[in-house]
């Protein structure tokens, strides 16, 4: 009875934080009412575009407003521009976040489509209809890939009045004059471009003092100095504030700089920066109470799994022999797998694109990699050293009984429900960064999700073995005690990441020196995000074995979890 009791009070206060969150979240993200947000659905040629449209509601057709047209870059979504559309949108601008071909809610796939703007063009041509748009002036915003496509869209839309490049769409990254224009003096007009210092992509120094010169029409540029006139369409700068790549949409310097360019440009009329900015960024608020409602949604699980087996037999079944191995080599084992087969493996992904989508492909086969050879090193290697002996046929068939598949199945529905009405009833996905739990909206996204199941499932047993089984148990009770167990084994799990991180961050930042650049400095950029999908899996597994003593639960919960995540997130 207390168990139950403690359940139901962790139940309730953890489904409290997550509706204040959504709720503070959806508030901010609609300025308390003062924006009118809403998906919109784009025809174009032979598929279409979503997007997400922030209407000033004193946007109307006797007082028609800017629009700004915002593309994200490579497998990332609509919400990771929203910050900057937001913002915009406070400022009296009508403003449309898309996703590009092949991301997120849009049709099309991204290697077969002809169109050099990836819906972006169709995205202006879009807000050009609406009657409160003032189609006189419109402007573009673009990150990474979506640099690029809009960089095409100014080209081939030659009344877009203002251009922002963020680290996109400069160099060799968009070569064809005919798709994508000649960088001048006078294309695009009024160009900011915004490269953080940490971007890996790019060699700063080279972007301001080879590619830029000829564009601003001078021969020296000063980051942060503005060239040209507004009035005229020549109006140039650079900035550089210290981020990294993945996180250029976020920067709150970025941000603020087209606010102010976009008022410069298309509303010159405009107060100044100083007053565009003296009431603050609301953005970074809407992300912290996003972040709190994913974290809270994901916590519900551990009340509702103790009270749903509670009715079932408790068992502990005895899987290892002759000991158990100690933490450290576990992570140290675990951890090396992880590290030396992300990189071997990832070309394996963009050859044999099964799943079939652009950067899942290569995590599904790493993970599979990283699980086969842990299993034979289990088998084959482990014993000998160690003298720990596992039992596979008792252990596979313990693992998995009906009644836990069923939970973590029902677990998994619950937050697929739980995330449906939260779409269904405020138009919003959850998003850390990149929309981590979404509807799958059409057949081939559902067809991805069972594509993705049989990688992670073979992952994560086998990782459960590693983290769970081959470990032990300790024995203790007590809050602290289990908290601190935990925390441990996420610690295993995750700081071979962190390590790499640090191994990169840390110089990147204290002495601007990039340890690793170009592709590989970019697969980097990736695993913030990973680790914190690789946190949740562990505490939830490391939860369900705790309940039960067996993996099969967790295993199931985080193979629907992470299926689900991979086929909302990569592109096609």
């Amino acid at each position: 009875m207390e168990q139950v009791r403690a359940s139901c009070l962790t139940l309730i206060v953890l489904a409290a934080v997550f509706l204040t969150g959504t709720a503070v979240a959806f508030l901010i993200n609609n300025d308390f009412g003062k924006l009118e947000v809403k998906t919109v659905i784009i025809p174009d040629g032979d598929h279409y575009i979503s997007g997400v449209l922030y209407r000033p509601r004193a946007a109307t057709e006797e007082n028609p407003m800017p629009a700004v047209v915002l593309v994200h870059g490579i497998s990332s979504a609509k919400e990771s521009m929203s910050s900057i559309a937001l913002e915009l949108a406070r400022r009296g601008f009508v403003t449309l976040s898309i996703d590009v071909v092949g991301h997120g809610d849009s049709g099309g796939r991204l290697g077969a489509t002809r169109d050099p703007s990836l819906g972006a063009i169709a995205a202006l041509e879009y807000v050009e209809t609406l009657p409160y748009v003032d189609a006189s002036s419109l402007g573009l915003v673009g990150h990474s890939l979506g640099a690029g496509a809009v960089r095409a869209a100014a080209a081939a839309h030659r009344e877009v009045k203002a251009t922002v490049l963020i680290a996109g769409g400069l160099g060799g990254m968009a070569s064809s004059p005919l798709e994508y224009g000649v960088l001048n003096t006078t294309f695009p007009r009024n160009l900011l471009v915004a490269i953080g210092r940490q971007d890996v992509l790019f060699n700063l120094n080279q972007v301001a003092g080879e590619w830029l010169p000829p564009v601003f029409g001078v021969q020296e540029i000063y980051i942060g100095r503005l060239y040209g006139d507004f009035n005229s369409g020549t109006a140039r700068k650079l900035v550089a504030p210290a981020t990294t790549h993945l996180l250029e949409p976020l920067d709150p310097t970025i941000v603020s700089e087209i606010v102010v360019w976009m008022s410069s440009a298309l509303k010159p009329s405009e107060a100044s920066r100083i007053e565009l900015l003296e009431e603050g960024l609301t953005y970074p608020c809407r992300e912290t109470m996003m972040l709190l409602s994913v974290f809270s949604l994901v916590g519900l699980t551990f009340p509702v799994s103790t009270l749903i087996l509670l009715k079932l037999p408790s068992r502990k079944a005895a899987r290892v022999e002759h000991g158990s191995i100690k933490d450290w080599k576990i992570m140290v084992i675990w951890g090396a797998l992880s590290i030396a087969l992300l990189l071997p493996t990832f070309p394996l992904g963009l050859s044999l694109v099964f799943p079939p989508v652009l950067f899942g492909a290569s995590i599904a086969w790493w993970l599979l990699m990283v699980a086969i050879t842990g299993i034979l090193l289990i088998l084959f290697v482990i014993p000998r050293f160690s003298g720990v002996r596992l039992r596979m046929r008792k252990l596979i068939s313990e693992s998995f009984k009906w009644q836990e598949a069923l939970a973590a199945v029902s677990l998994f529905l619950m937050l697929y429900v739980i995330v449906y009405l939260i779409d269904l009833l405020l138009g919003m996905n959850l998003w850390v960064f990149v929309p981590i739990f979404k509807v799958l909206r059409t057949l081939s996204r559902i067809t991805l999700f069972l594509t993705f199941i049989p990688f992670f499932l073979v992952f994560f047993y086998v990782e459960g073995i590693y983290l769970h089984v081959l470990r032990g148990e300790s024995g203790e009770s007590g809050f602290l005690t289990e908290a601190l167990e935990m925390g441990r084994t996420i610690g295993i799990k995750i700081a071979p990441y962190i390590l790499i991180m640090g191994l990169q961050y840390i110089p990147m930042f204290l002495l601007e020196v990039k340890p690793l650049t170009s592709f590989l400095g970019f697969l980097i950029e990736f695993l913030p995000l990973i680790t914190l999908q690789f946190a949740i899996s562990t505490a939830c597994s490391w939860w369900l074995h705790r309940l039960t003593s067996s993996i099969g639960m967790g295993t199931v919960f985080n193979t629907l979890m992470f299926a689900w995540i991979s086929a909302g997130v990569f592109p096609f």
